[in-house]
């Protein structure tokens, strides 16, 4: 089974023509059929568990929070200007993360993607500057 923990389920086959169908258990008119133990999903991601708006702080750690309902088991990945960040990992923050990311669940059933904006609020290098990086760059003194 290519599936982990896939039941076999033996079924006999009728033979046929006849009135009243029959029952043979010899091997030949056994068909097995593969039955999973869970139903199968496709992925999905919703605003809970992959919120659309994240805000980090720069010189902190942050960690991208987006994982995905589904089965079997998912894989998540999120990308911005083609470099990959590993979603529930922590990283050191800087202004070059502030962006919007696009973040993939994929499994055997297919596809669901959602964007994903992290703002960085920033000290800006002068004394009493601060600002927050977002998709635009400095969006806002604070």
């Amino acid at each position: 089974c290519s599936r982990p923990l896939c039941h076999i389920l033996l079924v006999p086959i009728p033979t046929f023509p006849g009135p009243h169908p029959s029952f043979s258990w010899s091997p030949s008119r056994l068909f097995p059929l593969l039955i999973p133990p869970f139903p199968a999903v496709k992925p999905r991601l919703d605003m809970e568990l992959c919120p659309p708006q994240q805000n980090w702080t720069e010189g902190q750690q942050g960690i991208l929070n987006c994982s995905a309902k589904g089965t079997p088991k998912l894989q998540v990945n999120c990308s911005k200007d083609g470099n990959f960040l590993t979603p529930g990992i922590s990283h050191p923050i800087n202004r070059a993360h502030a962006g919007t990311y696009l973040c993939r669940a994929t499994n055997d059933l297919g596809t669901a993607e959602r964007n994903v904006t992290v703002w960085v609020q920033c000290e800006s290098g002068g004394p009493g500057l601060r600002g927050v990086f977002g998709v635009f760059g400095l969006l806002a003194p604070l």
